[in-house]
């Protein structure tokens, strides 16, 4: 009997020290991975000019690493966010995060998504720590490259002649609705001269008048900080409407800024002025950017600029 007690005995002792040291080698093995790993990726590395990529971080790490929101955008490249989102998912003591976000650009070459830094801490840190995640690298190319070397404008065709079996009374009646319509608009011309008319101000001074507007209203110690940005955006897509004819307040940021390329009024240096001002104020108005008060002061001293550099000449 006592023999078999102690066999019971050494048996208990064994089965307690083996899974003693099973427990041990996991608890070591968990330490001595990396709390975080983090990665960044694109859907395509190869895009047209004006096509959205979706660019994506991904998390790894441990349920009791805590990680901090990133702010992201400030450093994009050529990159504006048109949307974004976040998925995570748990298994046992592990969970995976994944951060999207909708890119576009309307400038061609090889470019490149710089690293993101993502802050993390555990339990017993004090202080965040930092890790980055890779570059990215994209290549837009032109829609004229698909084209190719041989594409060339085509000739209008030839004047076509009128059928036969015209009416014989088509073309008076059309030479009398003609002459009926120039007698009206001789008519209503000849009335607007008669009334006195007060000349319209220039563009630039409506603008300036809107932009003490928006300072009085004092939007940025309110915090209303998206307002302010939509409005000052505002107005200078209405200036730049009175000042070029262009019709920028109906366009989109991209529809407007392929527009203004080939806009002759404007030079280089405008457009890249212009491109920068609009692309900021999306990134607060869509992408939910938190500005700094420095970034939220400058764009205003931005607005007033672009302004006084493309202004008509008083002097003229």
């Amino acid at each position: 009997m006592r023999k078999l007690q102690s066999k019971i005995l050494f048996l208990s002792l064994s089965v307690f020290f083996v899974t003693a040291i099973l427990f041990g080698c996991a608890k070591n093995k968990k330490e001595s991975g990396a709390p975080i790993t983090v990665r960044a990726g694109v859907d395509k590395t190869t895009a047209a000019i004006g096509d959205k990529i979706k660019y994506t971080i991904f998390i790894d790490k441990y349920k009791e690493i805590e990680v901090e929101p990133e702010t992201f955008g400030q450093n994009l490249g050529n990159f504006a966010i048109k949307d974004f989102g976040s998925k995570r998912s748990v298994f046992l003591n592990k969970e995976k995060i994944s951060r999207w976000y909708i890119l576009d650009t309307y400038i061609t070459g090889k470019t490149t998504i710089p690293k993101v830094t993502i802050k993390y801490k555990g339990r017993k840190d004090k202080d965040w720590i930092q890790i980055d995640t890779n570059e990215v690298f994209v290549e837009v190319k032109s829609l004229l490259d698909k084209a190719g070397p041989d594409t060339q404008m085509r000739d209008i065709k030839g004047p076509v002649s009128l059928p036969l079996l015209i009416n014989k009374y088509f073309i008076p009646a059309v030479l009398l609705l003609l002459a009926v319509l120039g007698i009206l608009a001789g008519y209503f011309l000849k009335k607007n001269k008669e009334k006195k008319t007060v000349p319209g101000k220039p563009a630039h001074e409506v603008a300036y008048e809107q932009l003490e507007a928006l300072r009085v209203k004092d939007y940025i110690s309110r915090g209303l900080i998206k307002e302010y940005y939509t409005e000052v955006s505002d107005i200078i897509r209405h200036y730049l409407e009175n000042r070029f004819s262009l019709r920028a307040p109906e366009m989109t940021t991209e529809e407007f800024l392929v527009s203004a390329r080939n806009a002759a009024e404007l030079i280089s240096e405008h457009k890249n002025l212009l491109k920068e001002f609009l692309l900021c104020c999306d990134l607060v108005k869509f992408a939910k950017y938190a500005p700094s008060p420095e970034e939220v002061s400058s764009i205003f001293d931005s607005a007033k600029h672009f302004i006084d550099q493309t202004k008509e000449n008083e002097s003229a």
